[in-house]
């Protein structure tokens, strides 16, 4: 079976290392990225099944990402979790952007592996 890979963006290192932990205990490997900019990067080189990000980050927001994500037929079929402590106000941003889930910060790290376990599940083979 194959191990999910994942893509966890966010400026403060403390959520990327919590996030990260998390995921690494339910067997994902994870990659992490401090800005929206290299994540992209780093997704062009490695297409992950998913992507965590934060919205508000130096070096491009996670609405940007979420919207070159999807409009790059290589990418565009990553599941995307945007994480943010202004949900309410960047909810339908994020949605519009393509998102396929909204999660308010503070999250915990439950959560977020629940979240994620469902996306992959509903992924096609």
């Amino acid at each position: 079976m194959r191990v999910p890979v994942g893509l966890v963006v966010d400026d403060e290192p403390m959520i990327r290392a919590v996030f990260s932990e998390a995921l690494r205990r339910v067997g994902i490997q994870v990659l992490e990225a401090a800005s929206g900019c290299s994540a992209l990067a780093l997704a062009q080189a490695t297409t992950p099944d998913f992507v965590v990000t934060d919205v508000q980050m130096p070096g491009g927001d996670g609405i940007e990402l979420c919207r070159t994500l999807r409009g790059d037929p290589a990418l565009h079929g990553i599941r995307i979790v945007v994480v943010s402590g202004m949900a309410s106000a960047q909810g339908a941003s994020a949605v519009a952007a393509g998102c396929d889930a909204l999660i308010e910060k503070p999250c915990s790290p439950a959560v977020l592996v629940a979240t994620i376990q469902r996306l992959l599940a509903l992924q096609t083979p």
